[in-house]
C-alpha cells in the first residue's frame, strides 16, 4: 500500500548511492563483466542483475560459489573491482535524473541529509566528488565500516545518530531489494525507487511507498 508522506513528521533523509543517487549501476556491470572475464567467467548483463544491491564482497562470493577460480583470492578480486569502478566513475559518473533537484528540495525544507552506501568510503568519496554533491550532505557513511553491511540496518542507525535524529524521523530512499529490506528493518520510512526493469518485483512490496523515479517522489511531497 502506498503511504503518503507528511514532511512535518520527519527531520532527515538518507540516500542510498549506487543506482539511486549516482547512475553507477551500468558502470558496475561493465566493471564486473570486464574483471570476471580475466578470471575465466563470462558474465552477461542478466548475470550482473542477479546481484544488484548486494555488497561487493557478497557479489564476488556468489560467483565464486558457482564458478570457483584459482590464482586470486576473493579479497584481491574485490580490490581490483573497486579500482575499476572508481576509474569508470572518474571518467563517466553522473547523478541520477532528479537527484540534484531532490537534494535542493530537502535542503530548502531544512532537512538533515546523509548518504548510507554499501560501497566502501573511497568509492563514496569518488562518486560524490565527481558529481559535485558534497555541499548537500551532512554525513557520509559506508556499510563496510559496520560489523555487517546491508541488508543489516546498522549503517542507517549510524547515519541517524550522526544526524542527531531518531531513526523514526528519517526517510530512507533505496533502489534495490536488499537496500529496501535494510531500510524497513531500521524502523525508518522506507521509500523504494527501483530501476525500470525491477519496478514490479514483489520484493519492493515491503516499502511504505514506491515511485518510478526521483521526480515522481518529490512531486508527491
Amino acid at each position: 500500500m502506498q503511504e503518503k508522506i507528511d514532511l512535518e513528521d520527519f527531520e532527515a533523509v538518507i540516500y542510498d548511492m549506487d543506482g539511486l543517487l549516482i547512475d553507477s549501476e551500468p558502470l558496475w556491470q561493465e566493471a564486473e563483466m570486464k574483471l570476471f572475464k580475466t578470471i575465466g567467467i563470462e558474465l552477461t548483463l542478466a548475470n550482473c542483475l542477479e546481484t544488484t544491491g548486494l555488497p561487493t564482497k557478497d557479489v564476488i562470493a556468489y560467483w565464486y560459489a558457482k564458478h570457483p577460480w584459482k590464482n586470486k583470492t576473493i579479497q584481491e578480486v574485490e580490490d581490483e573491482l573497486y579500482l575499476e569502478v572508481i576509474a569508470l566513475i572518474h571518467e563517466r559518473g553522473k547523478p541520477m535524473p532528479g537527484v540534484i533537484a531532490s537534494l535542493q528540495f530537502f535542503k530548502e525544507k531544512g532537512f538533515k541529509i546523509a548518504l548510507a552506501s554499501a560501497s566502501p568510503m573511497p568509492l563514496v568519496q569518488a562518486s560524490i566528488t565527481k558529481c559535485e554533491l558534497e555541499e548537500y550532505f551532512d554525513f557520509f557513511h559506508s556499510g563496510t565500516l559496520e560489523k555487517a553491511n546491508k541488508p543489516n540496518p546498522a549503517l542507517y542507525h549510524t547515519a541517524a545518530k550522526n544526524l542527531a535524529t531518531p531513526i523514526e524521523k528519517c526517510i530512507i530512499m533505496e533502489d534495490s531489494g536488499n537496500g529496501v529490506k535494510g531500510a524497513v528493518a531500521s524502523g525508518a520510512f522506507a521509500v523504494a525507487i527501483p530501476s525500470p526493469h525491477d519496478f514490479d518485483d514483489p520484493k519492493f512490496d515491503i516499502a511504505r511507498a514506491k515511485y518510478r523515479n526521483m521526480d515522481e517522489f518529490i512531486a508527491s511531497l
